[in-house]
């Protein structure tokens, strides 16, 4: 069965063409989800508010367009509901103690000098440190460019916006983390 079919069976109300489509996106949505909440719990939350908003907007999705597979769409959806996760949570101050399961995992090296280890964790570290005090927008759209190597229009498509909003999200989020850096490094 192809996953247009299963599509339709879950649009008619089929709970065997659900499951389907979940199992066969969950762990995806959920590294996604992971990626930018850094807690399983969260990412947990963030799949469960993916799927249900799927779910209700199913028959929005348009099966025989050749710009968008389920995958993307569903991968769309579940960006929003990362970037609304993150700014609940930011609005509601819970950011506190950083757990030890948030440190960087010791780096691999051919040189592994204990001091090389330290030196490099601590970069990694301030890092992500600067990359979660941007905003949840910023932080999707950097990563999108920086880590996963879109080029703006496909950011565009993914984040549902028009090409010069990801331009100027994207410079607004350079400039926060190059005046976060100045002081290590001075200016370029």
């Amino acid at each position: 069965m192809t996953e247009n079919e299963i599509i339709q069976q879950a649009r008619a109300g089929s709970r065997d063409a659900f499951r389907l489509l979940y199992e066969g996106h969950r762990e995806r949505i959920f590294r996604l989800a992971y990626r930018y909440t850094r807690s399983a719990e969260d990412a947990e939350d963030v799949l469960q508010e993916t799927f249900i908003r799927a779910f209700k907007g199913l028959s929005s999705y348009d099966a025989e367009s050749a710009d968008s597979s389920f995958s993307a769409w569903i991968g769309t959806i579940g960006m929003h509901c990362a970037v609304a996760h993150l700014r609940r949570m930011r609005s509601q101050k819970r950011r506190g103690a950083v757990s030890l399961d948030d440190l960087p995992r010791e780096p691999e090296s051919s040189d592994p000098a204990p001091e090389n280890v330290v030196s490099a964790s601590r970069a990694l570290a301030l890092v992500r440190t600067a990359q979660d005090s941007l905003p949840p927008r910023q932080r999707i759209i950097f990563d999108l460019r920086f880590r996963d190597h879109l080029n703006i229009k496909e950011i565009a498509v993914r984040m549902d916006c028009g090409e010069s909003n990801v331009k100027t999200q994207l410079a607004r989020a350079v400039g926060k983390l190059r005046k976060k850096f100045e002081p290590a490094w001075g200016k370029p």
